[in-house]
């Protein structure tokens, strides 16, 4: 019998046992949540999941075919079977003096692109040794063709690059102004650099809206670092990776959210008392195009997971994961981070999809208090979000994968549960493998397939596991699941 099947067999049987008859394992541990329904908080944008991709992306391959088109089927579904709302084109290789400007064919397949996936766009034109005139004509291609797909334009990348402020704030204005001459109500965002508080504040105070035009503050964050050790070495053969099962560790610890706080802070106190938004707009695990067998793995999904969450939570308009077959500027490399990559087929959907997909089915309306009682790390998170009017989408990530203990999980509500109808979706990989590859996951017992569909489905959980205004549900290691119900 085909090695496939007996997987997907036995998955869908141990799923259907989880979620059916809720067998509880020997060993677990049994922990309570508390969520309050009654004093929802943070609005979560409906562009909270987002793409980024390298600007060089829009040009055409070598047969003259461009990836973003309105023709590539494939990709439209991938991006709605995600969820993805926001595109962002920049990059380093927006400033990259070896790669071309898109021109105005490349503008127009791409906004076409976007206008058919229904998602806006922030758009990077160049700043490095960039045109003023160069980044007015795209401007005015955008305006009278696509302005209803924009949401916003930056300029350049990486900013930091410019020791001296004076020479970027001189740069940057001679390019806005340029714009505005032929596309008089544009917004900008910026300034899409790596954390650098003083930075951030210097831009909201100089270009704040509505005279500077700067609408949302964005940066770049890779929270775990670079994906090599000598990240200096220009002979990419001679690279050396970090370790990736430590890395895998790193990935998971609670101590990621004091990285995330320090950020957040940065951001906040720079847009504080302005109209001003805030967003995410390249991020991923590991810089340089990521870290082979820890970007591209099972860990990958739920630490975005637990990533969008905790920062849509937070205020954040929204996260674009870099991605693309190949990422970089004047050094290019595979993408081990990407959401997926091309496959010849289609697109394979790399573990990091499952995460955002999963995000995209219970980030929606405000976000709810979640109290965890526990006397010990257990690596386990939870977030709960209200849909108004009365449901209520819960997210439980079990991030523990080396002691291999199932968690029981006691979840009170302020408000009653309505007919004891609670609806289930698990993310599991085979043996719980915390370094499994996509080919190994399933989420709501199906796979995202190379045409961009999906067909996994809600379960039912068991009345018996609901009483009231509570109820009871058992998570294995390294998984995650969503719960669906309503309160009264």
């Amino acid at each position: 019998m085909n090695l496939n099947i007996i997987f997907y067999a036995g998955i869908l049987i141990s799923g259907l046992l989880l979620q059916s008859c809720n067998r509880v394992p020997e060993h677990k541990e049994q922990i309570a949540v508390n969520i309050t329904t009654n004093k929802p908080g943070q609005n979560i944008s409906e562009e909270s999941v987002g793409l980024s991709y390298e600007t060089k992306q829009l040009l055409p391959d070598e047969n003259g075919v461009h990836y973003f088109s309105q023709d590539n089927t494939s990709l439209l579904k991938m991006f709605k079977t995600l969820g993805v709302r926001n595109l962002r084109i920049g990059g380093n290789s927006v400033d990259a003096s070896n790669i071309p400007i898109p021109d105005e064919d490349d503008l127009h397949s791409f906004f076409q692109f976007a206008k058919a996936a229904k998602v806006k766009v922030i758009y990077s034109v160049r700043l490095q040794d960039g045109d003023p005139k160069s980044a007015q004509q795209i401007a005015k291609v955008i305006n009278e063709n696509y302005s209803d797909v924009l949401e916003s334009l930056a300029i350049g990348n990486e900013p930091s690059y410019y020791e001296d402020y004076e020479v970027y704030v001189s740069k940057w204005t001679a390019i806005r102004d340029a714009i505005l001459e032929v596309y008089p109500d544009a917004v900008f965002c910026g300034p899409d650099q790596n954390p650098d508080a003083e930075r951030l504040k210097k831009l909201v105070d100089d270009f704040g809206y509505p005279e500077g035009r700067l609408v949302q503050l964005t940066q770049h964050n890779y929270p775990f670092g670079c994906s090599y050790q000598n990240y200096r070495e220009r002979d990419v053969t001679k690279l050396v990776p970090y370790d990736a099962e430590e890395s895998i560790d790193k990935m998971l610890a609670d101590t990621a959210y004091a990285i995330y706080e320090d950020i957040l802070k940065g951001m906040v106190d720079a847009v504080e008392g302005t109209p001003i938004t805030f967003r995410l707009s390249e991020t991923n695990s590991f810089w340089y195009s990521g870290l082979k067998g820890a970007s591209d793995r099972y860990a990958s999904a739920l630490w975005a997971l637990d990533y969008m969450h905790w920062w849509t939570s937070h205020g954040a308009e929204g996260l674009n994961f870099h991605t693309g077959d190949l990422t970089g500027g004047e050094i290019i490399l595979p993408c081990r981070y990407a959401a997926f990559v091309s496959s010849g087929i289609g697109y394979e959907a790399k573990p990091l999809a499952y995460g955002m997909k999963l995000f995209s089915l219970g980030g929606k309306g405000q976000s709810l208090p979640v109290d965890i009682s526990s006397t010990s790390n257990h690596l386990l998170v939870a977030y709960a979000n209200l849909n108004p009017p009365n449901e209520v989408l819960v997210t439980l990530i079990n991030k523990a994968h080396k002691d291999k203990q199932s968690k029981e999980i006691s979840i009170q509500f302020d408000r009653s549960i309505i007919d004891s109808d609670v609806e289930v979706i698990f993310l599991n990989a085979e043996a719980n493998n915390i370094a499994a590859t996509s080919s190994d996951l399933v989420l709501g017992n199906s796979q995202i397939e190379h045409d961009g569909t999906w067909e996994g489905h809600w379960q039912k959980l068991p009345e018996s596991q609901v009483v009231d205004n509570s109820l009871t549900i058992n998570l294995q290691p390294a998984s995650a699941v969503l719960l669906r119900l309503k309160v009264q």
